[in-house]
């Protein structure tokens, strides 16, 4: 019995399960204090925008991985994006400073071999989406992702989260604006993604932060197995 707990537990602490305790400390906290998640004023500049799209448009970038019931959909990873794209890199690492004063402790980007450092992914065939979870965090400090929208599409598709209250919410792809949160303390999706009117893409950059980037033995094999997942073999 006592075997069962501890993997639960484990589950639960990985992202597995959902857990309404993860946020219960946001309860407390002042409103202007980093909690979990917000809506901040960043987008991708223009020249880089276009870039990203017209690499998403070769279908032999990036890896598509289908996993039914969970996810579908198709991940540029970090090796690509700095070989064919430097200057989205470059961009990546000139803003730490930005996000490490939103969220209010300094972080720095995790490291280059990590295949979702920063990636580009990409929503494109008819059902793509990536179902309910949690960022599990291997690294030895706090770990964060900012999601900046590319496009801008009536897709059907949006980042759907819980609150702390329990509630579900909705945030769609905005001019100017970026998601940054915190993985592993909030349970999260992309929900299923429709075309209108014309062919499109659902395409967003996302970068990942740390406040310590250092990862253990052990967690750097777990988290070769996570990417298994999300960018394949």
């Amino acid at each position: 019995m006592m075997v069962f707990v501890v993997i639960f537990l484990y589950m639960v602490k990985k992202g597995a399960i959902y857990s309404p305790n993860t946020l219960k400390s946001c309860r407390i906290k002042k409103k202007e204090e980093f909690c979990g998640i917000k809506e901040i004023d960043l987008s991708i500049p223009d020249e880089l925008k276009e870039e990203i799209m017209s690499m998403a448009d070769n279908k032999n970038k990036g890896k598509r991985v289908v996993i039914h019931g969970w996810k579908s959909g198709r991940t540029i990873t970090t090796k690509d994006l700095i070989i064919s794209m430097p200057r989205v890199w470059e961009w990546y690492k000139k803003i730490c400073p930005f996000i490490s004063s939103e969220i209010g402790e300094q972080v720095s980007i995790t490291q280059d071999y990590l295949p979702t450092t920063c990636s580009i992914l990409i929503y494109e065939d008819e059902g793509d989406f990536i179902n309910w979870h949690y960022d599990a965090n291997y690294f030895n400090g706090r770990f964060f992702t900012l999601i900046a929208p590319v496009t801008f599409y009536d897709n059907c598709t949006e980042y759907k989260y819980i609150d702390k209250d329990g509630t579900e919410q909705s945030i769609r792809n905005t001019q100017g604006k970026s998601i940054l949160f915190e993985g592993n303390k909030i349970y999260h999706m992309a929900s299923k993604f429709c075309k209108k009117l014309k062919p499109q893409k659902r395409l967003v950059l996302s970068m990942q932060f740390a406040t310590d980037s250092q990862i253990s033995w052990w967690n750097r094999v777990l988290l070769r197995i996570k990417d298994i997942a999300y960018i394949g073999i």
